[in-house]
């Protein structure tokens, strides 16, 4: 906590991993606090009680995700059941719990940074979660945090997206790829057979093709959508006093 802390916003299981899982490991490994907000953990589609195992597994899946990237601590909002059609309709409990109500709330592990889904995401759910987080991340007054960066991470689906945006920064995730790699391997149910995007193989290519517009071998790409440079003046102000104690 004493280099701050990150909050990552994830509508469903292994959102956070396949679109900005190498970013999460990578500030984990920089002595940050990341927290992972899940909010759903839906069921695949099976119907009948073959749902609920598949939710559970979902859930097993996710948590060795968290693991194998090096979360601090993860929540999950909805435990089970299938709101892919109706999360539209848990907006303001969404904005509520990711404000205050959840035991890793912005109020409570105070982020400097939050990731959460790209506006522009294909999925409707997604765009649900994003504006409930954007909307959460708001200056609420005294005696509330307000994070100074919010990032959109982008899912291998959003490139389907007829509302794709321009992502605008990007970080080097090459030192830790191996661990993003291990966290995708968690989930079989997830993952789909080369050559889809998908894949664990199209998830890595993207990442390379990322990765060559900064002249490395991997990198995570974001959509900005708010940064306050005054993070930037306290990170310098607590390094020096480090500096000066050791």
């Amino acid at each position: 906590m004493a280099r701050g802390s990150v909050l990552v916003i994830a509508p469903h299981p292994d959102d956070e991993t396949f679109g900005c899982g190498g970013t999460i490991a990578t500030l984990a490994a920089s002595g940050m606090a990341v927290y992972v907000e899940l909010v759903v953990q839906h069921g695949i589609n099976t119907g009948g009680p073959a749902a609920t195992r598949v939710s559970a597994n979902r859930g097993m899946e996710f948590a060795l995700a968290c693991g194998k990237l090096g979360v601090s601590d993860f929540h999950v909002m909805i435990e089970e059941g299938d709101y892919r059609d109706t999360l539209h309709t848990q907006a303001a409990r969404l904005v509520e719990s990711i404000e205050s109500r959840s035991p890793i709330s912005i109020d409570r592990v105070r982020p400097q940074l939050v990731l959460l889904p790209a506006r522009g995401a294909f999925h409707q759910d997604h765009q649900v979660v994003h504006q409930a987080a954007f909307a959460a991340c708001r200056n609420r007054g005294a005696g509330h945090h307000t994070p100074a960066v919010i990032l959109g991470y982008q899912c291998p689906e959003d490139s389907w997206s007829s509302q794709m945006e321009q992502a605008t920064t990007s970080l080097d995730i090459t030192e830790h790829y191996g661990q993003k790699q291990a966290a995708v391997a968690c989930y079989q149910r997830q993952t789909k057979p080369d050559p889809h995007l998908r894949s664990a193989s199209g998830i890595e290519r993207a990442d390379a093709v990322r990765g060559a517009a900064l002249g490395v071998p991997y990198a995570e790409s974001f959509v900005t959508y708010r940064t306050d440079l005054t993070f930037l003046v306290e990170a310098a102000k607590a390094r020096r006093l480090v500096c000066e104690n050791t």
